[in-house]
């Protein structure tokens, strides 16, 4: 079955849907009426309470296959996308792997991001990520910078597993400095939450190249790196994963389930889960890139660790930022504009935050 077609599923799977959508709204209803008797630990508005729940309640009963039917792929995604911006649809393809991305913005300018969307490797690219990237373009086209953006469509779980997405994101590296002819100096790598901890898989086989995936070497550093709540570490046993879901848009048994489909038999290592490495591995990072920006929401269940990891990866790397935002949730600039949230406080940092880097 092609990636860019949605998942099959069979027909009991889809007759499923009628008590899931039932009980779904049930779950939903009761997280409405309980919102007055909230207290403190909830999420900031009404709206967003009820974003979340409906999200957590749709992770929790759908089962991964169910999730990706209704998902369809990143392809049929952005041609959606462009179809409402009236734009053309354009992809550039990886041939030995059987492997697009596609662009937001012109496919000439001088500065290319490889963006790898999250969904804990289960769930495709959506118009959120698109809409992103977007506006992060004309941010920059408004300053006269010209950049352009190619979204990875990266295979999902559990049809195919690691180190299978991490060599497409590689290799999506290789044909930009290759086939498009940029300079390392002229890229730079975004992700969101499991797209987030690829651009750490990329940077860490650069350091350290992984034994089935072919290394590749800069000849500079890269222009600079962005990432949104990465997953860098795939224990979710500490108390804060029980007492924040709350403000999580997926629940953490639907986490522990999208990773066991990810790594399917390898075991957890340097590459998949950053946050185990050590300051050792970090070494070198000052000729990788020139720039890196990780941002957070103060309340979700992943901060610490990333707290964590970024401590260690600062002791030899100063040129990292953290942002932690109080106002977000896990990953919203890649979630926000697909579920009618106003921009997000990470996503305007992400906007600024790039175009500085193009000046």
């Amino acid at each position: 079955m092609s990636m860019a077609s949605a998942s099959r599923i069979s027909f009991w799977q889809k007759l499923d849907f009628v008590p899931a959508i039932f009980q779904i709204c049930c779950e939903t209803l009761a997280a409405a009426i309980w919102w007055p008797l909230r207290g403190e630990k909830a999420p900031r508005t009404f709206k967003r309470h009820i974003l979340l729940t409906l999200m957590r309640k749709t992770f929790a009963r759908l089962s991964t296959e169910q999730l990706q039917f209704i998902a369809g792929s990143t392809e049929l995604n952005y041609i959606a996308w462009t179809r409402a911006q009236k734009l053309p649809v354009r992809s550039i393809e990886i041939s030995h792997l059987n492997t697009k991305a596609f662009w937001i913005g012109d496919d000439q300018a001088d500065t290319v991001v490889l963006y790898f969307h999250g969904g804990g490797y289960a769930m495709p690219g959506s118009e959120a990520h698109f809409t992103l990237l977007s506006q992060l373009i004309s941010s920059a086209t408004q300053l006269e910078r010209s950049v352009a953006a190619l979204v990875l469509q990266y295979d999902l779980a559990p049809a195919e597993q690691y180190p299978r997405q991490i060599t497409q994101c590689v290799e999506l590296l290789r044909y930009a400095i290759t086939d498009l002819q940029k300079s390392p100096g002229q890229i730079l790598l975004g992700g969101d939450s499991a797209g987030g901890t690829m651009v750490f898989s990329v940077l860490s086989h650069i350091l350290h190249p992984h034994p089935s995936i072919t290394p590749i070497k800069l000849s500079t550093p890269l222009r600079a790196v962005f990432v949104s709540s990465p997953v860098v570490r795939f224990g979710f046993t500490a108390e804060r994963f029980r007492l924040n879901e709350i403000f999580e848009p997926a629940p953490v048994s639907t986490l522990k389930e999208w990773i066991a489909n990810y790594l399917g038999t390898s075991g957890k290592d340097g590459w998949n889960e950053p946050g185990q490495n050590d300051v050792e591995w970090w070494k070198g990072l000052t000729d990788v890139v020139k720039g890196m920006l990780i941002t957070i929401a103060t309340d979700e269940v992943m901060a610490d660790d990333v707290q964590a990891m970024a401590n260690k990866i600062t002791t030899v790397y100063p040129q990292l930022t953290l942002f932690s935002s109080k106002n977000d949730f896990h990953a919203e600039p890649g979630i926000g504009f697909a579920v009618g949230l106003e921009e997000s406080e990470s996503a305007r940092l992400i906007k600024s935050w790039v175009v500085e880097r193009l000046l």
